[in-house]
């Protein structure tokens, strides 16, 4: 006889299960891989009991969210396997990208990635063309049983964690909060940069004339042979005499965390985007310059644009776009560098922000490297930071051709993490989980320097504004100004860092992978 919901309940022999739960269990395991997740037995189970209940309580609803959901596995699964489930990074990614970006991040992207994905949409497919219905074969004891047992794992989840802590529901919930957060700081950054600059800069001696802050892209540490990295990649810097800070860390993991916790004042945790160190240096009596090659698109400003849009002279060498190919290379922008050197204005500050070693650093080396490290695209990593050294070397000629009274600033925004290290395929990207992600390189070269120096005490990007005010030799009510940074004294630093959800983390408790 038909029971409830129209399934036959005359024996409790018909199966409860049968190809369709393999295959939706296959489907599920792979769909929480390719949303970012780890595998939880507990939200599994509840993630199953709900797609197993719902082709009884609604079969279009059932087939809809399944292929919906396939689609997203399909789509997000290259980030969601190697940069985890939708977080302020990720979404800030996503609407700052431009499509030659993407395409690079295709390239780079493992295979076997791309077959998790179209496996799971195929499954997707299976699982809502399959003729034969599972909704008539469960009795209804199994049926009352299922749903206790869903609820039962929904309010466990609420209880424990605050959350319905199933990753279909948790991918959804997050997206939504990760794109609300984002797109609310968009709007508090443009209505912050109406704002006027609280600076008032007290002006002592001024050092020198021309300032260059060169903001270098994605370089780990470690990887530079004039910070004690193995390969022979840094010739100009390794014979330079440069103050060269050994233990510097950067405040975040990619460009726009790192750089906004980096550049601006924060008051009440609110980054003050008008109050950054072009209108300090403004204020202070800097004409000011910023020369890019990482792009702009003007529908969708980052906040680093905005930023570099309050100089007096912005250059975007690739207005329109973010041009992420191998022709966009970082010397396009020393012919913009001679303009601002032969500009008459007697003190300048020039900031110039490059492509480095952006991934994929075979864009940027046009797949060319001098040194084989065992993985094609780590060599031609390293082989980004060697054209990162000459870039460097060329600069600092250019400018010695025009003053002989000068300074220059180098430090990366971020390091990288390995993906399949020890392989052939290994390659470098975006992370939060180690040191790595965090050490960079950081040194300053003047004019009159005669020695090379060491500053081997721990320094922070979180405190580069009392570094700045120090180097421009300014001081600032706003600025903390407890100890010589430029100096190898022991300044007690913090050890915080953000991570993709700018959340402070100990960067002591992070494991090193080098």
């Amino acid at each position: 006889m038909k029971g409830y919901f129209g399934y036959d309940t005359s024996s409790g022999l018909k199966p409860v299960f049968s190809r369709w739960d393999f295959f939706l269990l296959i489907w599920m395991i792979l769909l929480n891989i390719a949303l970012g997740y780890r595998i939880n037995i507990i939200s599994l189970l509840g993630l199953y009991l709900g797609f197993k209940l719902l082709p009884i309580l609604s079969p279009a609803l059932y087939k809809t969210l399944i292929v919906i959901y396939s689609i997203v596995g399909f789509i997000y699964a290259p980030t969601g396997v190697i940069y985890g489930p939708p977080d302020i990074n990720v979404v800030g990614s996503f609407l700052y990208t431009t499509p030659e970006e993407s395409i690079g991040f295709i390239k780079q992207t493992p295979f076997y990635i791309f077959i998790l994905s179209l496996i799971v949409l195929l499954l997707g497919l299976f699982l809502v063309t399959e003729k034969k219905s599972p909704s008539h074969r469960i009795p209804r004891r199994v049926f009352y049983s299922f749903i206790i047992a869903f609820l039962a794992i929904v309010a466990v989840g609420l209880i424990k964690k605050n959350r319905i802590d199933l990753p279909a529901y948790r991918f959804v919930s997050e997206l939504s909060s990760a794109y609300y957060t984002v797109t609310k700081q968009n709007q508090s950054y443009a209505a912050i940069m109406q704002n006027k600059p609280i600076w008032a800069p007290i002006v002592k001696k001024r050092q020198y004339h021309t300032y260059l802050l060169i903001v270098g892209e994605s370089v780990r540490r470690d990887y530079l042979h004039s910070f004690g990295g193995k390969f022979d990649n840094t010739p100009w810097l390794d014979q330079v005499p440069a103050t060269i800070f050994t233990n510097y860390i950067s405040a975040g993991p990619a460009t726009v965390i790192s750089l906004t916790n980096t550049l601006v004042f924060k008051q009440n945790k609110e980054k003050q985007l008008n109050n950054s160190i072009v209108t300090l240096a403004e204020k202070s009596g800097f004409e000011t310059w910023w020369l890019s090659n990482q792009g702009v698109k003007s529908h969708s400003d980052s906040p680093i644009a905005r930023i570099a849009k309050s100089a007096n002279h912005t250059v975007f060498i690739n207005p329109g776009k973010a041009d992420y190919s191998s022709s966009s290379f970082d010397e396009n922008l020393l012919p913009h560098l001679e303009d601002a050197l032969n500009n008459p204005a007697s003190d300048k500050l020039i900031i110039l922000h490059l492509m480095g070693s952006h991934p994929r650093a075979c864009d940027r080396t046009q797949g060319l490297f001098d040194i084989n490290v065992g993985s094609k695209e780590l060599s031609c990593y390293v082989k980004s930071i060697g054209m990162t050294d000459t870039f460097l070397s060329k600069t600092a000629a250019i400018v010695k051709r025009h003053t002989d009274n000068w300074t220059m600033m180098y430090f990366s925004d971020h390091g990288l993490s390995y993906v399949d290290r020890n392989s052939a395929s290994a390659y470098l990207t975006h992370g939060d989980k180690t040191k790595e992600n965090y050490q960079v390189p950081f040194f300053i070269i003047n004019s009159d320097s005669t020695e090379r120096s060491v500053v081997s005490q721990p320094r922070s990007a979180l405190d580069f504004l009392t570094t700045f005010s120090e180097w421009l030799n300014i001081e600032d009510k706003s600025i903390t100004n407890r100890c010589n940074m430029l100096s190898d004294d022991d300044c007690h630093v913090r050890h915080d860092v953000y991570d993709f959800n700018e959340k402070v983390q100990n960067y002591e408790t992070l494991p090193s992978v080098p």
